[in-house]
């Protein structure tokens, strides 16, 4: 049995791994190719308007994305897969609707009183929409280990939208609006054709049958939604300070120094940054089904398993990269941005180094998510997004960029220490309620 289960593991990683390696292809080119069509502050620009749709697809969707993952093994042995689907995407369905009303809205405010085009709202919007339908297919298709999917549909996203994006600026002139258009084109295409060429989780072969559906009570239905909003909600303000600890650094810089250093950091965070999401894409998409399953069967030996590999890649996967961009910079910036961009070599090392500490931190959040540690999730980013703030401001003031790249490390390290304290606090606390009887399974 082990040795099936190692085999099947093995070869949802492999898919992982395709999925992984082409997306970060796909990255590396669009940065070249953008890179060399957008300004710097053009450029810098774009990354700003995705940043602000990250941000409301984190307080949005990404909490009760992550309830679904997270109850995706318990829904499987109780039989109600297309329940837990239906109940999760009413929940996110209208929360995004709500916030694309209201993004249209102040987009159009806000362009009453600057320069900015009256519809780049109602386009943040629409990217929030596609975004939000691709993920959310997207954690049913990981949550189920169907690997191969996530990976093709993964795959089709990062290349598609880059590609739709290059056109349109080629068609309606190098604007962070014209790439923004060309990203929403790719992203509803991506969606399209993943419902089209991907039989989604939970509405197939495999999931509750009409009758089945039918014997679920009204009152068990609002137990499953109650179950996803009490996962979620420390997972609401957790967003905010995420996604400031991942992209809410650009908005500092841009008010603090100017767009074109917002440029520059982009791009080298963009290339810096690939190796490590990558990996850890492999490591967490390939082990985190593996670790809930575990923890869903009380299996102290499995979890034990998960955790060990999980960490243990992880980290030698970081020092590698490390090692790379404090050798090979200078290379790959020649390589993969256009000369205007060279001097962000100086820069890449400093975020590689951060995101050594931030992919080793993940693993370890993922290990309180597993332990329904939201509340550990909560605390631990606050304390990063903190760190970076108080680090960042004073040290963009006196150092200018230089100062502001120096910050990311720190703060990292900082998540890093924390999220090791808490993992372990998260499996403790959780096997304490287990003997005592007082866990809650949803």
């Amino acid at each position: 049995m082990l040795g099936i289960l190692r085999h099947r593991t093995m070869r949802e990683g492999l898919w992982v791994a395709m999925g992984q390696l082409l997306t970060a292809i796909a990255g590396l080119v669009s940065i070249r190719v953008m890179t060399e069509l957008l300004p710097v502050d053009e450029y810098g620009r774009f990354t700003l308007l995705v940043g602000v749709s990250a941000l409301v697809l984190g307080l949005v969707a990404t909490p009760k994305l992550q309830a679904v993952l997270r109850f995706y093994s318990d829904a499987k042995t109780q039989g109600r897969i297309t329940s837990l689907r239906n109940v999760a995407k009413r929940q996110i369905g209208q929360q995004v609707a709500i916030a694309a009303v209201l993004l249209t809205i102040v987009g159009a405010l806000v362009a009453i009183f600057t320069k900015q085009l009256w519809f780049t709202g109602a386009l943040i919007a629409f990217l929030l929409i596609v975004e939000a339908a691709r993920s959310f297919e997207l954690m049913l298709l990981n949550a189920a280990r169907r690997q191969r999917s996530a990976a093709l549909v993964q795959a089709a996203d990062a290349w598609i939208k880059p590609i739709f994006a290059i056109c349109m600026v080629l068609l309606l002139g190098a604007t962070s609006e014209a790439a923004l258009c060309g990203s929403i084109i790719g992203g509803v295409l991506v969606v399209v054709l993943m419902y089209k060429a991907v039989m989604v989780e939970g509405l197939g072969i495999g999931s509750e049958s009409d009758a089945t559906t039918d014997r679920i009570s009204k009152i068990q239905l609002a137990e499953i939604g109650q179950s996803i909003r009490r996962y979620a909600l420390p997972l609401a303000p957790l967003a905010v300070f995420g996604w400031f600890s991942g992209m809410g650094d650009r908005y500092v810089i841009a008010g603090m120094l100017s767009m074109s250093d917002v440029g520059l950091y982009a791009a080298a965070y963009g290339l810096a940054s690939r190796p490590f999401l990558m990996l850890s894409g492999i490591i967490e998409q390939t082990l985190r089904p593996v670790l809930h399953e575990a923890v869903a069967s009380g299996d102290r030996r499995s979890i034990n398993s998960a955790k060990r590999k999980m960490v243990l890649m992880m980290t030698a996967g970081a020092v590698l990269g490390v090692i790379c961009f404090m050798v090979l910079s200078d290379v790959a910036v020649k390589i993969f941005m256009a000369h205007s961009y060279h001097a962000a070599a100086d820069l890449m090392p400093w975020i590689a180094f951060g995101y050594a500490f931030l992919s080793i931190s993940s693993m370890y959040s993922r290990i309180c998510y597993a332990f329904d540690a939201t509340g550990s999730i909560l605390k631990l980013t606050v304390a990063s997004g903190l760190t970076g703030v108080l680090v960042l401001v004073p040290a963009a003031m006196i150092y200018g960029l230089r100062g502001a790249v120096v910050a990311v490390p720190i703060r990292f390290a900082v998540e890093l220490i924390l999220s090791y304290v808490f993992s372990s606090r998260a499996e403790e606390n959780y096997f304490s309620k287990i003997a005592d009887g007082s866990a809650v399974v949803p």
